[in-house]
């Protein structure tokens, strides 16, 4: 594995454009290579707020050691490239390949509920298979949400921020992942550490999103309570018969109780994927994720 380049100033070799995402572990911003004219991404620190110093130090050094994550995943295609770090007006930064498409949020909120199948499958099912790459490295992404997958013009997905990330079944001091799509185990220090199950909860609350446009346990509307309805009555009668029961298995409260891995759940979706060949859907995301399963072939 190679190591990262370290640039020192960033605006020597790269022009910092539009800012295009504000996220908790860093604001994305759109670049330009002065030396080739090529887009990139540049993920930077926030801004020093009025916390000490040592905050901010110590944010700088987490967005470093996202790019270490991001270095280990570089032989994964859907994980975008690391190129180099460095700083910007006193900020860290990390300067990563540019993905273009479309964020799978913002494709899901002009087409929500999905009701196709085949669209169904297609998103999860090329979820696992990067998941799987994930997982085989002993990692864990964290923080699955649609804002975090970019659907390309081929209809192939990247997963996006390493922010949340780490190893499996390392021991976490505090809370990982986004309100409402992390699991239950992951709310708070797990002295035994996260396992891909907190994954696969991210993933079935991707399925929810999209199918009956809720997520479980509250969502974002309240914190989560063991014992509580998974999905009020409404929404569960909304649950697409192809994919209800894997749908609740996913976001089962007891990691131990949802699925071993992601295989396990590919291996549910597998009826419903498309067929090489075969038409793309009358009502369809654009872009369209269902064109990626209908040029090639399951790779799980």
């Amino acid at each position: 594995m190679r190591e990262i380049e370290e640039i020192g100033n960033v605006e020597k070799y790269y022009e910092v454009l539009d800012m295009v995402g504000d996220g908790g572990q860093g604001d994305l911003f759109l670049g330009r290579d002065r030396r080739t004219g090529e887009k990139v991404a540049l993920k930077l620190q926030k801004t020093r707020d009025l916390g000490p110093e040592s905050f901010f130090h110590s944010a700088g050094r987490h967005l470093l050691e996202e790019g270490s994550r991001m270095m280990v995943l570089t032989e994964i295609q859907a994980i975008p490239e690391i190129i180099a770090t460095g700083t910007h007006r006193g900020r860290r930064c990390l300067v990563m390949e540019f993905v273009e498409g479309r964020q799978l949020q913002n494709a899901l909120l002009a087409a929500r509920p999905v009701k196709d199948p085949g669209t169904v499958a297609s998103v999860i099912g090329q979820l696992c298979e990067i998941l799987q790459n994930v997982h085989d490295l002993n990692l864990v992404h964290c923080d699955l949400k649609p804002e975090n997958v970019i659907v390309q013009p081929d209809g192939r997905l990247r997963l996006i921020d390493m922010g949340h990330a780490v190893t499996a079944g390392e021991r976490t001091s505090c809370e990982r992942g986004t309100r409402g799509w992390a699991s239950p185990e992951q709310s708070d220090e797990c002295p035994s550490g996260l396992t891909r199950q907190a994954d696969i909860f991210g993933l079935g609350c991707i399925l929810l999103e999209m199918t009956v446009m809720r997520l479980p346990y509250g969502g974002l509307e309240e914190r989560a309570e063991p014992g509580g309805p998974v999905l009020p009555p409404d929404r569960l009668a909304m649950l697409p018969p192809e994919f209800a029961s894997l749908a609740l298995w996913m976001v089962r409260w007891e990691a131990k109780e949802r699925p071993a891995g992601v295989r396990d759940v590919f291996d549910q979706l597998r009826p419903y994927l498309p067929r090489l060949g075969s038409r793309r859907p009358s009502k369809r995301l654009r872009p369209d994720p269902t064109e990626y399963y209908r040029t090639h072939p399951p790779r799980l």
